[in-house]
């Protein structure tokens, strides 16, 4: 390191502009030394030490002889992320900490499909002393270097040793020019309070009211049940509080975009849930992939990942992919944060460039006010699909690139633990329908959506999930009304009125015949029929004294070893044909299924001839008992199939299909929401 160089990291640690045309020490990364929430079950996401216990405030120090190992989701540096995002292969970063005594210092690395870290090698350098008495180590990583992940890790000696200051970063002289970042944060909330005044407070001291960070964020919270108190608006620390209508999060959004736009101070605005809990390095992080982005990633969109709230280090999503059968899924497998290998995975798949149907979800979504500007705002979708609708709208004339990043997540409730059936069947299906006649994604097909909606009512039909059925056809219904319909807001009461009709779950105690505890694990391997052989095998005829054991086959096995005999014999073969059993009158079994209450499974031998069924949510501890009722269930069928030869037939010109996409422009620009917001809140009032 050189001595100009030397001399700034001294007095320009966290210092990122040009002094005189100087370069100066580019601060890219800091490990954090706090954790965000208060399990210490996390504390391998931040530093790997068995003198880090994840909890309490205040300098981190290790003991005599100990270590601290920073190959962590949020003490490593994303090495390969970071060349690709500034166009720079060669970058090569310098670590700067500062300790409290003598340490010995070992560089890492992590590469693709390396179980393990591997040890670039021990550092010998001298550190400097600081004005303060502290040790300044200055460690340049050697150049070359070919893996996603880098970090280090530091052994005392024979005294306890405090850490602070820690950073990676590298010359400004070896960076693209930066520009100019200004990110509107946007959460949007509806009787959140104890949540997102919790967030505020987190931003307001860590980001809003730090000299480093406040000319790089404003805050604006979109407050749908206007329940929050006066005293969170605060102008001075960039804090805005907008009182709206209960227009769900699409409208919501829509509104803190529409204040960003008129306020006319950001370059991104930043969508983000209200039920979250945050991480202020996130937020750093996504400030500097910004400012140093190259012209390819200049205008891209940060996706943070949602991490599990059950499970902190658990991640569950960056990016999603629409599928081709209609579903949504994550473009990664979970991954368990606090291991190496998994940190490494993370930042090696990432979607290719012609690859169609990718989206950022809004939990944490960081979009350029240019594109906003030029592709308006979200359609009134009241809440779900509306960032997938948006996402696929930004990509329609062209590649959008998106970037993601270790340590820039929130964590969030997983869905499979909140489940509601009032959105995961009507609106996550109705909205489904809605999307794709705005914005079909190059996917899209109509016997491809319909297929789909057929395989979830046959399921909840098996299932005896009759309120599933129903809410499942008033989602088709729903949204065959067309857009005109949705030119006012009528979110809130259509979900209102479909939660009305939605299952109630009770403690399993308050139903009869239910026992009082459920393992999931097993009801869920025995409600799937994956889990289960499909045919049973056939017993050989019973053989005569002396003779060998009968030998059991499945019926599939002997109806091939006979076609293959009959081959062998030059003889013809004629098809199996399964003969039809005669009608019979079986009786209703009495004893109670349970099954899962989610649509994921396919319990059909569990339910085979039950009369009742115990539905039973993730947790095991609340349920719904049904019923069969075969009358009931013929009468959705016959609604059911009636929607769908609706949805098929509507493909000419003037279809309902064709009204939305006309709609689509009208329904997004800023004119149409003032007035939208406006009625909504007035009806609120």
């Amino acid at each position: 390191m050189s001595v100009i160089r030397t001399m700034i990291v001294t007095t320009a640690l966290h210092n990122d502009t040009h002094h005189g045309g100087v370069p100066v020490f580019v601060d890219l990364t800091r490990p954090v030394l706090e954790s965000t929430t208060s399990s210490c079950a996390i504390s391998g996401l931040y530093v790997r030490s068995p003198f880090f216990s994840g909890v309490g405030r205040g300098p981190f120090s290790i003991g005599a002889y100990g270590f601290a190992d920073f190959m962590t989701c949020f003490g490593s540096f994303s090495l390969a992320k970071w060349r690709l995002y500034t166009g720079r292969p060669d970058l090569t970063p310098t670590l700067v900490f500062e300790t409290s005594a003598p340490v010995d210092v070992t560089l890492t690395e992590m590469a693709y499909h390396r179980v393990e870290k591997h040890a670039i090698g021990p550092v010998d350098v001298e550190p400097e002393r600081t004005a303060d008495g502290w040790l300044r180590y200055v460690i340049d990583y050697p150049s070359g270097l070919d893996a996603q992940v880098v970090a280090f890790t530091i052994v005392a000696g024979d005294q306890t040793v405090t850490i602070r200051n820690v950073s990676y970063g590298v010359d400004s002289a070896d960076l693209p020019a930066p520009r100019d970042v200004r990110i509107n944060i946007v959460t949007t909330t509806f009787r959140k309070e104890r949540q997102v005044t919790g967030n505020i407070e987190t931003l307001r001291s860590q980001l809003l009211e730090v000299a480093q960070w406040h000319d790089h964020f404003r805050l604006t919270v979109v407050d749908n049940g206007r329940t929050l108190p006066d005293s969170v608006n605060d102008e001075t620390a960039g804090i805005t509080v907008i009182p709206n209508g209960n227009v769900g999060g699409a409208g919501g959004f829509a509104a803190g975009m529409l204040h960003a736009m008129d306020a006319g101070w950001a370059t991104h605005v930043l969508m983000m849930d209200d039920d979250v809990t945050v991480c202020p390095e996130s937020f750093k992080r996504t400030v500097r992939l910004l400012t140093y982005a190259s012209d390819e990633y200049a205008e891209a969109i940060i996706a943070g990942a949602m991490m599990s709230n059950a499970n902190y280090e658990l991640q569950q999503e960056d990016l999603g992919v629409i599928q081709p059968e209609r579903y949504l899924q994550p473009l990664k497998p979970r991954l368990l944060m606090d291991r190496e290998y998994d940190i490494t995975i993370n930042e090696e798949i990432m979607p290719s460039r012609n690859m169609v149907g990718v989206y950022s979800a809004w939990w944490y979504s960081c979009v350029p006010m240019t594109k906003i500007r030029a592709n308006g705002l979200p359609i009134p979708l009241f809440y779900r699909r509306d960032d997938v609708e948006y996402g696929t709208r930004l990509q329609e004339h062209g590649t959008m690139r998106f970037m993601t990043l270790n340590g820039i997540c929130v964590w969030h409730d997983t869905f499979d633990l909140r489940w509601n059936q009032a959105v995961e069947v009507y609106l996550s299906n109705r909205n489904l329908l809605i999307q794709q006649a705005f914005t079909p994604d190059p996917l899209n097909d109509i016997n491809a959506t319909v297929s789909y909606l057929q395989s979830l009512f046959d399921n909840e039909k098996h299932r005896f999930g009759y309120v599933a059925m129903e809410l499942l056809c008033d989602a088709i219904d729903d949204y065959l009304r067309g857009p005109e319909y949705y030119e006012h807001p009528v979110g809130e009461r259509l979900f209102m009125g479909e939660a009305a009709k939605a299952e109630r779950l009770r403690p399993l105690s308050e139903l009869e015949g239910a026992p009082d505890h459920v393992n999931m694990r097993v009801v869920e391997d025995a409600a799937n029929d994956r889990n289960v052989p499909f045919e049973p095998p056939v017993e050989a005829p019973v053989a005569a004294v002396g003779a060998a054991a009968p030998v059991s086959l499945p019926r599939r096995a002997v109806r091939k070893l006979r076609r293959v005999a009959l081959r062998l014999a030059g003889r013809p073969i004629a098809p199996t044909v399964a003969p039809v059993p005669a009608p019979v009158s079986e009786p209703l079994d009495d004893a109670l299924g349970i099954i899962p209450i989610d649509g994921l499974c396919t319990p059909w031998r569990v339910m085979h001839r039950k009369r009742r069924i115990l539905a039973v949510n993730p947790a095991g501890t609340m349920g719904v008992i049904r019923e069969r009722d075969d009358a009931r269930a013929a009468e959705l069928t016959a609604r059911f199939d009636a929607l769908i030869a609706k949805l098929r037939a509507d493909g000419a010109d003037g279809g309902v299909a064709a009204r939305y996409r006309a709609a689509r422009s009208a329904m997004t620009t800023p004119e149409f929401w003032r007035a939208y917001l406006a009625e909504a809140l007035k009806e609120s009032l």
